[in-house]
């Protein structure tokens, strides 16, 4: 399998109206750092992934729960339909990774124009179903010929984790979770080549998405997954969508007011890097340490 290169966008690039100082100046830090947990050879000793994504979460809340919470499920939907295509390789028919992506999507832009409260949680009887059916896929999946259990077992595990996200207690503890699975697992893709890539990814696109609810300028697709820029068109239109009915109940201040961005984000500096706990997986009954690939040509 081989990644595909690309160049991201520098920093100074970006609009840098749209997100605030606070994030501009944390995300040039920790693009400067380089981490053992993605296998740089470079790394520092004192540098820490877990401690880098605590602070890039906590820059993105508001003291509006309900916005934080959109930027949460934001960056969750990103990331799911990065892994999508680890679930559908192995079993295209099975409908799970839609149907969760179809829950989220419609969650958001109810959020945001309040038809559903903050406080008010996905029923849980949906909740609860989705979650055995996240259990029962791993069955299904299994018998397919040639599986990376490893692969597929994080990748149900992110779509775990994004069910999590949808209640806002839940949601920061989840999205690390989700980070752990996608930039050091394989739910997106095996082995240790090219995870500082797909880390800059997050780090250069989905980030400043995120706090924008806007869609990535690049969506990440594996070199050598079939249909590869038809997966890339399906998810990018798709995010396009919701983001263009996300801004129909946003004010225009929400997203580009300097007032805003001035007293609502804490300054890099201040940010308690351990204040949050270690997240819940699920069991990892059918995890394996084998360099099989995900996908083939």
């Amino acid at each position: 399998m081989t990644l595909k290169s690309s160049r991201f966008t520098n920093f100074n690039q970006y609009e840098l109206n749209t997100i605030p100082d606070s994030l501009h100046v944390l995300l040039n830090q920790i693009k400067l750092e380089h981490y053992e947990e993605l296998y740089e050879p470079e790394a520092g000793k004192n540098a820490s992934l877990q401690d880098d994504l605590n602070a890039v979460l906590e820059v993105l809340r508001s003291r509006d729960k309900t916005f934080s919470h959109c930027r949460y499920l934001w960056m969750t939907l990103i990331l799911v339909l990065a892994v999508e295509p680890t679930l559908e390789y192995y079993d295209p028919n099975n409908s799970l990774p839609r149907h969760i992506i179809n829950i989220i999507s419609v969650l958001l832009p109810k959020t945001i124009n309040g038809t559903i409260n903050i406080s008010m949680h996905l029923p849980q009887n949906i909740l609860d179903e989705s979650i055995n059916e996240i259990f029962k896929s791993h069955e299904s999946y299994f018998q397919k010929k040639g599986v990376n259990y490893q692969a597929i077992s994080e990748a149900l595990d992110v779509f775990y984790n994004a069910m999590r996200v949808i209640n806002y207690d839940q949601a920061v503890e989840a999205i690390l979770e989700i980070l752990y699975d996608c930039l050091e697992g394989y739910a997106i893709f095996p082995g240790s080549y090219g995870r500082r890539e797909l880390f800059d990814w997050w780090l250069e696109d989905v980030v400043p998405a995120s706090y924008n609810l806007l869609p990535p300028k690049i969506f990440y697709v594996v070199e050598g997954v079939k249909n590869k820029e038809e997966i890339r068109l399906r998810q990018t239109s798709l995010l396009s969508k919701i983001s263009k009915e996300i801004a129909s109940f946003l004010p225009e201040l929400m997203l580009e007011s300097n007032e805003h961005n001035n007293y609502i984000f804490p300054n890099p500096g201040k940010i308690n890097r351990g204040a949050f706990k270690t997240s819940v997986k699920i069991p990892g009954h059918y995890h394996s340490k084998s360099d099989q690939l995900a996908y083939s040509r």
